[in-house]
């Protein structure tokens, strides 16, 4: 998507969160930019409405080699500067941009929105935790279920008991942990598949946290469930200090959830709606560090 007149103009490419997802839901955003003077590429992720592949063989690098793929398409088109195109992300997306950008010079801007600085696994056993909360269960159940999870990382990291895993969760399918029984055999990944997930329970952020020197803008909710926030900002802070990095902007929205919903009292159909502020917070800060601050 282009802004109606100009050029060549700056871009922005869109990165998804996990799970499947089209461009449809970039169209917004990517309506905004326009209106301020950016370009955007927002695509269907592997697997999702007319791309091919498929999200769930695929790796972190593989998503990465997707982001710059997407760049280097960008530099191609002569309405782009390329000397001007970021990426922008959600939740997995904290992840892929990092590595994405970590083997080239060719990103200049990234906004990053309830994601990354803590870990895959961090984040996956924050957000157990908070469902073990919700459900209520007792000091002993949770012990037991982080021994489940401790297993299940275990296995995704190494590729070792899988047989003795799916045994376990067969036998607390019918107790007060079935639903993590039901959730995990769900997502369990197989033998062939495992090393395309190994990554959920081995990577770490930091090493291409610390190689990123352009401006950044990195927005959290207070009450996420799903990411650690409090971890999260710890672990960027740390990694951009190292990289001596002081262009970044940093928010967090009170009361706002994972990807700055506001969850708590919506009662209405459809998705939470956005933190006031959100998408103004976005304008303003690729108006003055992309378009104004390059001219």
């Amino acid at each position: 998507m282009l802004p109606a007149a100009g050029g060549p103009f700056p871009a922005v490419v869109f990165l998804h969160g996990s799970g499947p997802h089209t461009r449809e839901g970039f169209r917004p955003y990517a309506e905004e930019f326009a209106r301020l003077g950016l370009a955007s590429l927002f695509f269907d992720k592997r697997g999702s409405g007319e791309s091919g592949g498929s999200w769930i063989t695929a790796s972190l690098e593989d998503l990465a080699g997707d982001a710059l793929a997407a760049v280097h398409h960008l530099r191609t088109e002569e309405a782009i500067d390329p000397d001007r195109i970021g990426f922008w992300g959600v939740s997995q997306a904290g992840w892929v941009a990092p590595l994405a950008a970590s083997p080239s010079e060719e990103i200049a801007f990234m906004i990053v929105i309830s994601g990354g600085g803590a870990s895959p696994r961090e984040s996956e056993l924050f957000s157990y935790e908070q469902q073990f909360e919700r459900a209520k269960l007792t000091p002993a159940q949770k012990s037991q279920a982080r021994e489940l999870l401790r297993a299940y990382f275990e296995y995704l990291a190494t590729g070792r008991q899988r047989a003795e895993l799916i045994a376990r969760l067969d036998e607390i399918r019918a107790g007060p942990l079935g639903p993590l029984a039901e959730q995990l055999d769900r997502i369990l990944p197989s033998e062939e598949n495992r090393p395309n997930w190994s990554w959920v329970a081995t990577h770490d952020p930091a090493p291409y946290i610390e190689r990123l020197t352009c401006p950044l803008l990195l927005l959290f909710g207070e009450r996420d469930t799903d990411h650690p926030t409090a971890l999260a900002l710890e672990r960027w802070r740390e990694g951009l200090r190292k990289a001596r990095n002081d262009r970044v902007t940093l928010m967090v929205f009170p009361g706002a959830g994972h990807g700055i919903r506001m969850r708590e009292g919506h009662s209405g159909g459809g998705r939470a709606p956005f933190a006031d502020g959100y998408l103004e917070v976005q304008l303003g800060w690729l108006w003055r560090h992309v378009i104004v601050h390059t001219r």
